[in-house]
């Protein structure tokens, strides 16, 4: 016998969303579909527990790309104990299965992860809800509160303006400056949906006080609207005036050019265990290098025909013995043990 089927709405032939309930109100189901798969309270435990290190990901963008690609360029980034398993779940989103605590949390908490330039938003994703109905809530990134007065360099002060930029995971007050500027720097998680913030401020008795916000490795944002994921090209219609872009380069952080750089480590030949050389450097490779014809500067024909010759002999002076018989009886002479009279 027919009966009703209550469901959440899903996707249908043609891309086009529609409500299960209207879509089976004038439909009767026969015994074969009514007929359920059970699946146990036992069972579901297993599949949580194998289910355990699960991600769902984001690639904010409405340009195509291949996903093979996308995701042999994370494995490479990621450089996890275990390669992850990974499979598209809809337009611009993917699946990803780890094997340990330690690659789930480097997946879902480090980054930002970004692919051509576009962010990958990666949260932990329980396995149950459909993938096109999760709600990602953010990503973390790395910025910087510029200009913070030393007086009100405290920490209840900077915490409260990181919350302004977003939810806070670290603060940190007396960062080592690679980058330009006097900065306190924070790790904070931000909403993709909302632009992104350019300043904070402070309410003293001295009057406002503006502070920048800078980024780090912040990826593609919009220099018109400040949302992430696309080019101010692709804003709109795309044709905005200079003064009309409210957001650019000059909210990325940008490192300092005159740090000193570490002196070159120098090649020291370790010792062999048997025998052999030890501590003789360049002097004694240089020694046992063979020497090609061209390194001995062998290049021309005079100098072929005499390697022969020990660098101790004399040069021969050329025709002497074959015009001088009497020197020729003298060597014949001298071979035989004998004296010339």
């Amino acid at each position: 016998m027919a009966e009703p089927i209550i469901s959440e709405s899903s996707s249908v032939g043609g891309g086009k969303e529609m409500e299960i309930d209207d879509m089976f109100s004038h439909l009767e189901l026969n015994d074969d579909e009514l007929d359920d798969i059970v699946i146990g309270v036992e069972e579901v435990k297993v599949y949580h527990q194998a289910a355990r290190w699960m991600a769902i990901g984001k690639v904010l963008t409405k340009r195509s790309f291949n996903s093979e690609a996308l995701f042999e360029k994370m494995k490479s980034v990621w450089n996890l104990a275990r390669d992850p398993s990974c499979r598209e779940a809809g337009e611009n989103l993917f699946i990803f299965q780890m094997h340990c605590l330690g690659d789930w949390k480097k997946v879902v908490h480090q980054g930002p992860w970004t692919f051509r330039g576009w962010v990958l938003i990666i949260e932990g994703y329980d396995g149950i809800s459909a993938p096109e109905e999760f709600m990602f809530s953010g990503m973390h990134v790395w910025a910087q509160i510029h200009g913070v007065p030393e007086l009100y360099r405290k920490v209840v002060v900077i915490d409260d303006l990181a919350r302004r930029a977003g939810k806070v995971k670290e603060v940190q007050m007396a960062p080592k400056l690679f980058f330009e500027g006097n900065y306190v720097r924070i790790r904070v998680r931000i909403d993709v949906t909302k632009p992104l913030m350019r300043f904070v401020s402070l309410s003293l008795p001295e009057g406002r006080k503006r502070l920048a916000v800078k980024y780090k490795k912040v990826p593609f944002f919009c220099k018109r609207c400040g949302l992430i994921g696309h080019d101010h090209e692709e804003c709109g219609d795309g044709v905005w005036e200079e003064k009309q872009l409210q957001y650019g380069s000059w909210m990325l952080a940008i490192r300092r050019t005159n740090q000193p750089t570490p002196a070159p480590r120098r090649f020291t030949p370790r010792a062999p265990s048997r025998g052999g050389w030890a501590g003789k450097g360049d002097e004694h490779m240089l020694g046992a290098r063979k020497r090609s014809s061209d390194d001995a500067s062998l290049d021309d024909e005079g100098d072929l025909k005499s390697t022969a010759d020990s660098p101790m002999k004399t040069d021969p002076v050329v025709g002497k013995e074959e015009d001088d018989p009497e020197s020729n009886a003298r060597r014949k002479l001298d071979l035989g043990g004998g004296a010339l009279e």
